[in-house]
C-alpha cells in the first residue's frame, strides 16, 4: 500500500511540474526581439523594458530613473506584434493605477542596426493612442566596421 501511495505521489508531483512549466512556456514573447531594451527614438519617449507580465519606462535622459512600471498581462503574441493590457503606475500621485492597454509592433528597419518597434499606448477610458518609436538591435545583426 506504501508503494501505491509513493508511486502516486509521484506520478501527480511530475503532472504538476509538468503543468508549471507548460504555463511558464506560456507567458515568453514568441519573438524573442521584445526582450530587448526599446531604446526611443525621440525624447518624448522612454527608455522600456519589457517582460510578458511587465513593463519598466526609464526617463529618455538618464536611463536610471524610472518613469512608469506596470504590472501586465500578455494579450497578444504574435511574431510581428504583441499586446499588453497593464496596471500603469507613474511616477507622478494623480496617475496611478491607469489600465492600459499597449501594442508593440515591428514596422521594419529604419537604418542599419536599428529594427523600429512603434508602441500604440492608451488608456482604456482614452479614444486613441499615443505613438511612440523605438529601436532594437535586428536579430543576426553583425555590426559593419564602420558601427
Amino acid at each position: 500500500m506504501k508503494k501505491i501511495v509513493l508511486i502516486l505521489g509521484l506520478f501527480f508531483s511530475l503532472c504538476s511540474n509538468a503543468r508549471a512549466q507548460d504555463n511558464a512556456n506560456e507567458q515568453e514573447f514568441v519573438n524573442p526581439i521584445f526582450y530587448q531594451p526599446l531604446q526611443p527614438l525621440g525624447r518624448t519617449s522612454t527608455w522600456t523594458y519589457l517582460t510578458p507580465i511587465s513593463i519598466k519606462s526609464m526617463t529618455p535622459l538618464d536611463k536610471n530613473k524610472v518613469a512608469m512600471t506596470g504590472e501586465c498581462e500578455l494579450v497578444e503574441n504574435e511574431q510581428d506584434h504583441i499586446t499588453l493590457l497593464c496596471d500603469i503606475f507613474w511616477h507622478n500621485p494623480e496617475e496611478k493605477g491607469k489600465k492600459s492597454i499597449i501594442t508593440y509592433s515591428i514596422k521594419g528597419l529604419s537604418y542599419e542596426g536599428c529594427l523600429r518597434i512603434e508602441e500604440a499606448y492608451r488608456s482604456l477610458n482614452e479614444e486613441y493612442p499615443s505613438i511612440y518609436n523605438y529601436c532594437v538591435t535586428p536579430l543576426n545583426y553583425i555590426p559593419s566596421e564602420s558601427d
